[in-house]
């Protein structure tokens, strides 16, 4: 087990102090990652429509059982009867015979499927599967759509740093600009000194200028995708920094994602569906076996001479079996159907396994990558650091030039930059690592 990483709690110290002062007609809003993945699962537009799927396979579930139930059916009729006619058999001589002429007829009727080779239980297994499948796909794009999110978490808390940086090291040239200036007046050094010192801070101002552009790009994008109103100023909650990152190791990785990917529970899912097509395809070659009962009452009785208006009731009820002989030759091909769906599902859940098994291994290997340069952005920040506080003492101890002491500080925010994307990119790395192994959703704070 790797310990929990603490050396990205030092990232987040102190700002929240710098992040972009909102507009007066704008909202404020801290945004944890919890907060943002339940606003996530409450609008996006996505997981709705994934939710409703979800709906709807319960339903077609239901209407799949449903069919296994009795078959009921009642009737009623009321009609009229004309008198009737009768001809001799040389159609010469015509006699009418007087009919009852209401007629009326009430029915009721029950079947019940008793045998039919398994089909009906194998169609209602069939819909309690794509009833799962739903469920997997909605956290499979749930774990897509959170896996996004972060990804622009952590864009806009690298901007943030960046504006700390910017603002940091624009105060220092500013600072140091007056500093020339005085020595300027003493005669010390060149005017050129003083116009390249405003060109790096013209500089400056440019790169915070399109940090906060991009700050204001992506806190409009993550405000759409969690239903907050547009003009909503998000701030990042530097809690997230003490977040527990501890991970299991690379083959425990592989194994956790196996058996909790989404995408390998579905070719899991997919395999059992092409089984259940196989036995349904199957059962046409059996028959249909049912029992059936049934009464009507009706009037008038016309199997008399003559006809009498009375009502006549009688009951029913028997075994019925029925056989569709064309499935001797049919059921076959869709029988082979069946079993050329099942290889080729195969065949895609071995490539599934092999892509999961590839995309845990790239996520591990980035996510000790970022640690390992996590330390080594730390050690030439602090290399950086040094060499400016060197070359600037001295500058205005006339023992350099400007050039060098512009140069060191342009290493020196260099190294900044990096050493704080480098420690954003640690636990970014780890819920990558998270989502490649099937638990974005299931991580501790989520509970």
């Amino acid at each position: 087990m790797i310990k929990r990483t603490s050396i990205v709690l030092m990232a987040v110290l102190g700002l929240q102090a710098v992040q972009a002062s909102p507009a007066a007609d704008s909202l404020n809003m801290q945004l944890s990652i919890p907060k943002m993945f339940e606003l996530a699962n409450r609008h996006s537009r996505k997981l709705t429509i994934s939710k409703e799927e979800i709906e709807i396979s319960k339903q077609q579930t239901d209407i799949a059982r449903s069919a296994s139930l009795p078959e009921i059916a009642a009737g009623a009729q009321l009609g009229y009867i004309s008198d009737a006619s009768t001809w001799d058999y040389k159609l010469g001589h015509r006699e009418s015979v007087s009919m009852p002429h209401v007629s009326n007829e009430f029915s009721i009727e029950a079947s019940q499927i008793v045998y039919q080779g398994s089909k009906q239980k194998n169609k209602i297994a069939k819909a309690s599967l794509l009833e799962d499948m739903a469920s997997v796909n909605y956290e499979k794009e749930q774990e897509d759509i959170r896996f996004l999110l972060v990804g622009k978490y952590f864009d806009l808390y690298r901007l943030y740093n960046h504006m700390t940086v910017y603002n940091e090291n624009i105060q220092l040239a500013q600072q140091r600009l007056k500093n020339i200036r005085q020595l300027r007046k003493e005669g010390m050094v060149t005017q050129n000194d003083i116009i390249r010192s405003e060109l790096q801070i013209s500089n400056l101002e440019v790169k915070k200028d399109e940090a906060n552009n991009d700050i204001s790009i992506l806190n409009r994008e993550l405000c759409v995708i969690l239903g907050i109103a547009e003009n909503t100023v998000l701030r990042i909650d530097t809690s997230f920094a003490q977040t527990d990152t501890r991970s299991l190791d690379r083959e425990q990785s592989l194994s956790t994602a196996y058996e909790e990917a989404p995408d390998m529970k579905l070719s899991h899912s997919r395999e059992e569906l092409a089984k259940k097509n196989i036995a349904i395809a199957r059962a046409e070659w059996f028959p249909s076996v049912s029992l059936y009962a049934g009464t009507m009452l009706q009037r008038p009785f016309l199997y008399s001479i003559p006809p009498q208006d009375i009502y006549l009731n009688f009951f029913q009820t028997g075994l019925k079996v029925s056989y569709n002989i064309s499935s001797l030759y049919h059921a076959r091909e869709h029988v082979d159907l069946a079993r050329m769906e099942q290889k080729k599902t195969l065949s895609e859940s071995d490539y599934v396994k092999e892509r999961i098994g590839l995309d845990v291994n790239r996520a591990y290997t980035k996510w000790k990558e970022a640690q390992n340069n996590y330390r080594a952005y730390e050690k030439s920040y602090q290399l950086a650091n040094s060499n400016y506080k060197i070359v600037e003492a001295k500058y205005y101890n006339q023992f350099g030039v400007l050039t060098d002491m512009l140069d060191a500080s342009s290493a020196k925010l260099s190294a900044e930059l990096e050493l704080d994307n480098a420690r954003a990119n640690i636990l970014f790395r780890w819920y990558q690592l998270q989502k490649a192994t099937g638990q974005l959703n299931t991580l501790p704070h989520d509970k």
